[in-house]
Formats: structure tokens, C-alpha cells, sequence
């Protein structure tokens, strides 16, 4: 059976596209970035095995973000899971040097559409560590609601104060 991977969508500045090796480099780079990391899971992935095996690991709801111009890696955005074909939560992470550009926004935007037009997923969430602004604020331009702050949660493998945000789409 063929495994299925993320399609192709396009945003003024960015192309979404499923991972590929020559992301390796740039992915390396993003997991051993202290700032990127602060706010992942328990053990975030800093080798070249576990990049190459974050490749193989395709699915239809896993993108690459890279920069139109160059196809360069500058992050990624995923849907990691869907339940029930009603609710898929939302992830995404950044190179460090891209942060504060609008591509993140510009991103997830995109497949916030998607989720909406070709997933018929109706609602999307996002649990993010309540520390971390940059993030919260960026899922609240993107009009998501804060529905509660779970203090000492799990996310991702360690415990932290989380912020559930919520998003009918």
C-alpha cells in the first residue's frame, strides 16, 4: 500500500510539501536551536538518524515549510492526529532566524484551509506551554480561543502549565 504524503499548497511566500532529505541540514539545525527547543517535548531530536527517520515518517498531514524562492527548510507544520475525522490538533515549529516574519502565520493559515476544505475536518486545537508568547499569541491571530490553562499537564512527554486553545473551523 502506498503511504500517503502531504500535498503540494502554495502561499504567497512559501511552499508546504512533504518532507524530503535535503531538509536534514536545516532540520538539524532548527532541533539543536536552545530557543526552538525550550518549548518542545521531553527529548526533542537533535541527531541526523532521528531527522532521517522524521522524513521517512511521511503522512498526509505533515508539511515542510520552505521558502518559495529557494525550496530552502525554514520549518514544519503538522496535524499529528484526527479523531474521528471531526478534530485534528495543530503543531508547528520554526527555524530561529525566521521568527517575527509572518511566516508562521502565513503557514498555518494555509493549512488551517486545508484541514477546513479537503480534511472536512471541523474543529482544530492546540495545546501550547503557557510560557511560551510567541506561540499563543500567534494561535490567537489566528483566531483560536483560549479555553483553559491546565496547571502541571502533560506535553509532550514532560509537565508543564498548558494552554488549550480551540478553533471551530
Amino acid at each position: 500500500m502506498a503511504i500517503k504524503e502531504a500535498p503540494n499548497i502554495q502561499t504567497e511566500r512559501l511552499v508546504l510539501r512533504p518532507r524530503a532529505d535535503k531538509d536534514i541540514p536545516n532540520m538539524l539545525k532548527m532541533f539543536n536551536n536552545e530557543e526552538v527547543r525550550e518549548f518542545l517535548g521531553i527529548n526533542p531530536p537533535r541527531d541526523e538518524h532521528s531527522m532521517i527517520e522524521m522524513v521517512r515518517n511521511r503522512t498526509e498531514t505533515k508539511w515542510t515549510v520552505a521558502l518559495k524562492d529557494t525550496d530552502e527548510f525554514i520549518g514544519d507544520v503538522m496535524i499529528p492526529q484526527i479523531a474521528e475525522g471531526y478534530l485534528g490538533e495543530i503543531g508547528y515549529r520554526f527555524m530561529r532566524e525566521h521568527w517575527g516574519s509572518g511566516f508562521a502565520y502565513e503557514a498555518v493559515s494555509a493549512v488551517m484551509e486545508h484541514c477546513k476544505s479537503t480534511l472536512n475536518l471541523k474543529r482544530l486545537s492546540a495545546t501550547i506551554d503557557d510560557k511560551n508568547m510567541p506561540s499563543k499569541k500567534l494561535i490567537e491571530k489566528l483566531g483560536f480561543t483560549l479555553v483553559a490553562v491546565l496547571p502541571e499537564s502533560h506535553l509532550h512527554g514532560r509537565v508543564a502549565d498548558v494552554a488549550y486553545y480551540s478553533l471551530k473551523l
